[in-house]
């Protein structure tokens, strides 16, 4: 593999026998394989359908991983995208068995980091196409800050589709999202983080929490 720190040009996909893509801006020139083994048995068929599964959860989960996973991104090397830290740090939520893929989503984790978490409570599917959350105003544990940001997401495993909320203060105690119309009588789980924006803790994030599931009215 060779990686092009310096070029007056950028380019993706295959180039003669060899491919290319941009990771962070920087351009990896990998040499094709000489032939390609397809091996198909159980185990394998298995593996893959278990990485089909965290790829598809990756990309629903991207709109909280862009925000959650940067730092982690950053941890595990630097040509790692945020989809590939999503797949690192969820690797033991997914289980395969007979061809069928099944989900931990309580398991799942959309951000990691030492900030402290907000102590979120249950979620609420009282109203119709909304989803609240009540959380501690934990502003005066050490580390934290009142103007830390907490998000909540929420994700559809029908549809394979994910919102991310707009912030709220660490110190409001509430959020309230909006989802589709087309979510009403479907199943959802709730995730929440938060993201330090104090003078002290500028950037931290903390792990995110899994706060429960419901039926979206």
């Amino acid at each position: 593999m060779a990686i092009i720190k310096k070029s007056n040009f950028a380019f993706k996909g295959r180039l003669g026998l060899n491919t290319a893509s941009i990771v962070h801006g920087v351009n990896i020139l990998k040499g094709l394989p000489a032939g390609v083994r397809n091996p198909r048995t159980s185990a394998q068929m298995d593996n893959r359908e278990r990485f089909k599964t965290l790829a598809q959860l990756a990309a629903a989960f991207i709109g909280a991983s862009n925000i959650g996973l940067k730092n982690k991104a950053k941890q595990y090397g630097p040509l790692v995208t945020i989809c590939d830290a999503f797949m690192k740090a969820n690797q033991g939520a997914v289980s395969v068995m007979g061809g069928e893929a099944e989900v931990d989503y309580g398991s799942l984790k959309c951000a990691l980091g030492n900030l402290p978490q907000a102590g979120f409570g249950n979620a609420s599917f009282a109203e119709p196409q909304r989803v609240t959350v009540t959380y501690s105003t934990s502003a005066d544990m050490p580390g934290s800050d009142a103007q830390d940001k907490v998000y909540m997401f929420i994700y559809q495993p029908d549809t394979k589709q994910g919102i991310l909320s707009a912030p709220s203060l660490r110190t409001t105690g509430s959020a309230d999202v909006r989802v589709p119309g087309s979510w009403t009588g479907l199943t959802v789980h709730v995730y929440g983080f938060a993201i330090g924006d104090g003078r002290e803790n500028q950037g931290k994030i903390s792990d995110s929490s899994y706060i429960g599931t419901g039926v979206i009215g």
